[in-house]
């Protein structure tokens, strides 16, 4: 009798090793993307005598495996929720959970911050042969700095944890310092937000961006410097908008990391001009949907940053057919998406670039071809020593 009762144990056992890897490959091997991870997820290797004779392919394995195993989403959100909730975790996934808002955690570390004065030589001297070329065919060109959401929420860090404040301000002095001492325009947002006494509703409490109230302070700002340098162009005010606040659950870059689980009453904003303004919209090269927002279907479905311009493009034009107007150009990243769906409504065309991902030409040759009336190069401050993809303006 324990004889059959020990075979019929490991029978069990076997069932169960066959049935893991077997459901893995059946259930979840066309998943590619984990969604609150927001990363691809690990590939099935393919066989070769090199990877399989240097032992790499069962390792491949086991990382696909590890990346596909049913339940995954499940049991990670369920450790994130003992975390926070049973164990009263302040950092959880690389978050720290307040009661306000959500943050990045920083680890701790000192640093000579007299690193960034040599740092910003480089990425300055491209500004200023961008600055040089634009102003060169009767152009203005301004660098927009803005804060990222950390660092323009640097008070709101735990007095036990870094805010890293004592790098961060070292770090935008040189920079801007840099560009001074080149005689690069540019417009510090940090500084204008502090005068208007730095709003939380410009900045999301579960995102990395700012919302849009934040955009649209960017925008105004923007619009009034160029203005003030002979720029001739319409400035939207609050008054010529209807700003609507979705009814769609705002997930945001943070809460993301938590698996949705902290309690958030954020909600995305989006403005329509009162008087419409037509326009054509181009993404790549090919004619899309003449909108500058991907709103969702239902009001119960969640909403991210990326509603704002369909998220980031390597190319975007919009053009709104008045030559009366200037044309300007945009280049940056993920945050001038929220900026877009404002600057358009100011220039007859809008172009917009993100050089992490457009190849196609130089920025210099596309300086070249189109001679934009206006160039903005839009930055977050925690890249502002990236010399790649939108740092790389000279290359």
């Amino acid at each position: 009798m324990k004889k059959i009762a020990d075979i019929a144990l490991l029978l069990c056992l076997a069932a169960v090793l066959f049935a893991v890897p077997a459901l893995t490959l059946v259930k979840t091997a066309h998943n590619t993307v984990s969604y609150y991870e927001n990363r691809s997820l690990t590939e099935q290797p393919e066989l070769t005598a090199e990877n399989f004779w240097s032992g790499e392919y069962f390792n491949d394995w086991d990382a696909w495996y590890a990346d596909h195993v049913p339940g995954r989403t499940t049991l990670l959100a369920l450790g994130t929720a003992i975390q926070m909730d049973i164990m009263g975790k302040t950092v959880v996934n690389d978050v720290i959970v307040t009661q306000d808002v959500l943050l990045p955690f920083l680890r701790y570390g000192t640093w000579d911050t007299g690193i960034y004065t040599d740092k910003a030589v480089p990425i300055a001297d491209g500004l200023q042969c961008l600055s040089d070329y634009v102003e060169g065919y009767g152009g203005t060109f301004l660098f927009v700095g803005l804060p990222e959401q950390s660092n323009y929420f640097w008070d709101k860090y735990p007095h036990e944890l870094d805010n890293r404040r004592w790098n961060a301000t070292a770090a935008d002095a040189a920079f801007y310092g840099a560009l001074e001492e080149r005689d690069v325009p540019y417009l510090d947002m940090g500084a204008v937000y502090d005068r208007e006494g730095r709003p939380d509703e410009y900045y999301s409490s579960v995102d990395h961006h700012f919302t849009y109230y934040g955009a649209f302070a960017a925008y105004q700002a923007v619009m009034d410097e160029l203005n003030r340098t002979g720029i001739n162009a319409p400035v939207l005010s609050k008054s010529d908008l209807n700003f609507r606040e979705l009814p769609n659950p705002y997930l945001g870059s943070r809460n993301r990391k938590l698996y949705d689980l902290w309690p958030n009453s954020e909600h995305a904003v989006i403005a329509e001009p009162k008087s419409p303004i037509p326009f054509t919209r181009t993404d790549n090269g090919q004619t899309v949907e003449a909108t500058v927002y991907v709103l969702p279907a239902t009001n119960t479905q969640r909403t991210n940053y990326d509603l704002y311009m369909g998220g980031d493009q390597a190319e975007t034009v919009i053009e709104t057919n008045r030559p009366d107007l200037p044309d300007v150009l945009i280049v940056g990243d993920s945050f001038t998406d929220a900026l877009e769906t404002l600057f358009y409504a100011s220039f007859d065309e809008m172009r917009s670039l993100d050089l992490r991902y457009y190849t196609e030409k130089t920025l210099p040759e596309y300086l070249a071809d189109y001679h934009p009336d206006v160039v903005l190069c839009v930055r977050d401050d925690t890249a502002f020593y990236t010399a790649t993809g939108n740092g790389a303006v000279w290359n």
